[in-house]
């Protein structure tokens, strides 16, 4: 799977990465996250884990991620360790012009699912990836 989506949001990218990078913030702008953490408390930083809980085509799903690449505020990449998608997501936070263009790419694969199915289930996780972070957009220019 590769997915990818440039998005500009009008708040500054120290306000943007702060938000993103705070995962009791998931819930919020993720469809079908339950819950999230950094493994052992504390913040997140690189090679710090986290634990999400969250609803895939009806069924509840636990996946540990290992946060990659945290340079504050313009980088933060993320990497499934396991779950159902092995995919790595990298989020660049750049200034342009008063607000933060944010440019996300998604890539991995699905396990446990051949052919046909597979690409079900990536077409619709790539229609779910857009809009999460169009809800992103909305929820922090409204906290302006």
């Amino acid at each position: 799977m590769h997915a990818e989506l440039t998005i500009g949001i009008d708040r500054p990218p120290e306000d943007v990465f702060a938000y993103l990078t705070d995962v009791s913030n998931l819930t919020e702008w993720q469809s079908g996250v339950h819950s999230a953490e950094i493994e052992g408390g504390g913040a997140a930083a690189a090679g710090a884990r986290v634990v999400e809980s969250r609803t895939l085509l009806g069924k509840e799903l636990r996946t540990t991620l290992e946060i990659v690449h945290f340079e504050p505020p313009r980088l933060f990449t993320l990497r499934a360790l396991d779950g159902p998608a092995l995919l790595t997501v990298r989020h660049e936070l750049e200034p342009r012009g008063g607000e933060t263009q944010l440019h996300v790419v998604v890539e991995g694969e699905v396990r446990h699912l051949a052919g046909f199915a597979a690409g079900l289930l990536m077409r619709g996780a790539e229609r779910q990836f857009r809009k999460d972070f169009e809800r992103l957009k909305r929820v922090l220019e409204a906290r302006a």
